[in-house]
């Protein structure tokens, strides 16, 4: 009815108006009209039905928005009767519930003892608590102490490891450094062996040459003591002709001729005797050329010698330094055994300590709670949650931490967890 009153009013207005123009010109034979002033109220009444005609669309509009909120409403007064409906069987289904608990409650006045009882122990136990929370506060105390400890030991043992990170990298250094001159010994080793090889070999090339050395020389010692014995019988056999030349010149002419026919072999002698002196000649070359190979022999008997000895001591040292290089990777080793067992063993013992530090961590928030809740457990209902909680779990998380809490309660106080 407001809207339609809002809509009609304008129009109300306008015929207002609208009736005393008109009625002037209806009244013109009695009064003279000016023409200016029908002018401005023509232009007066068109603007008045336009600002009217705006007005009557935006009501139609407003009319339509308020028809669409009356709509929404009426679907929330639907919404609301349906919840209404609801919660009204709800509250029935609570009423009868409420009256078969007071059912059960009239029946329940000989529990009222018990639970006087109880308010007792839960008094004697809320004083226990208070010394329960005095420990937990030594507890946390050596807690924060522990904490602090451990992030020393940490700080520690990042310290050990970085040395000894650096020492295994040094280590490493060092074994690089082994190895190359391992490399390095094995590889003069091969040349030594090659070396010696090589002496064996010119030794067994001299030994041959030296065995063909000493027999030439037997043969031409044996041929030296042949033209000697020719050379004596020649010089017996030189002296003996002498002689009978010396006789011979103080005979005759005609023993001349005889003594030509004699001289005829003689001088075919004395030249049969020059020849073993050129032949004595070759063989004194050769005899210095025997003791020339003889000395050279013995200096390359002598050169052998010291060749062996030089090979046998660069032997000797380079097995020295491949025993301390030996010993020295086995120190290496050891040591690095020895230390990665300490690290182990640290590391056990740390893994143990902190172990144990969780389980106590893990039991400090349960006690906490525990300290939290158990001072505000003095009326039924409360009792009645203290025993919600010990069936159904703590905070919905049921599980090792609600035995232990369990645990705990018990051997402080066995009746109330009865």
């Amino acid at each position: 009815m407001q809207l339609g009153g809002a809509a009609v009013g304008p129009l109300a207005s306008t015929t207002a108006v609208a009736v005393p123009i008109i009625s002037t010109f209806r009244s013109g034979n009695r009064f003279p009209v000016n023409a200016e002033e029908l002018r401005n109220q023509m232009q007066i009444l068109e603007q008045r039905e336009k600002s009217l005609s705006e007005a009557q669309a935006g009501d139609k509009k407003g009319i339509q928005r308020l028809e669409k909120e009356l709509l929404n409403c009426s679907q929330e007064i639907d919404y609301l009767q349906d919840l209404l409906s609801a919660r009204n069987a709800d509250v029935n289904y609570l009423e009868e519930r409420v009256h078969s608990l007071e059912l059960k409650l009239e029946g329940m006045e000989v529990l009222q003892e018990e639970v006087f009882s109880l308010r007792e122990e839960l008094k004697r136990f809320s004083s226990k608590q208070f010394s329960l929370i005095q420990e937990l506060d030594h507890k946390e105390i050596e807690l924060e102490k522990s904490a602090l400890s451990m992030e020393k030991l940490e700080d520690l043992f990042s310290s050990i490891a970085l040395e000894s990170q650096f020492e295994v990298e040094s280590m490493k250094l060092d074994m690089m450094a082994l190895e190359q001159s391992l490399f390095e010994a094995k590889k003069i080793q091969e040349e030594t062996l090659d070396e010696n090889n090589k002496m064996s070999r010119s030794i067994e090339e001299l030994q041959v040459a030296l065995q063909d050395a000493q027999k030439t020389i037997l043969s031409l010692s044996e041929e030296n003591g042949q033209l000697k014995e020719k050379l004596d019988t020649a010089n017996k056999t030189s002296k003996i002709y002498s002689q009978k030349d010396e006789q011979g010149n103080n005979s005759t002419i005609a023993e001349n001729t005889s003594t030509s026919v004699v001289h005829g072999p003689h001088v075919g002698r004395s030249v049969v005797i020059l020849d073993p002196a050129a032949d004595l000649k070759s063989e004194m070359e050769m005899s210095q050329q025997i003791q020339e190979y003889e000395c050279l022999v013995k200096k390359l008997k002598e050169e052998l010698r010291e060749e062996k000895l030089r090979a046998k001591e660069e032997a000797e040292d380079l097995v020295q330094e491949m025993a301390e290089l030996r010993y020295q990777f086995t120190s290496l080793l050891e040591e690095e055994c020895k230390r990665r067992a300490c690290f182990e063993h640290a590391s056990l013992q740390r893994i143990a300590d902190l172990e144990a530090q969780a389980g106590t961590l893990l039991i400090r928030p349960q006690l906490r709670m525990i300290s939290k809740t158990l001072p505000c457990v003095r009326t039924e209902d409360s009792l009645v949650v203290f025993r919600h909680y010990r069936v159904y779990g703590w905070g919905s998380r049921p599980g090792k931490k609600i035995a232990l809490f369990w645990t705990k309660a018990q051997s402080l106080s066995p009746q109330l967890v009865k």
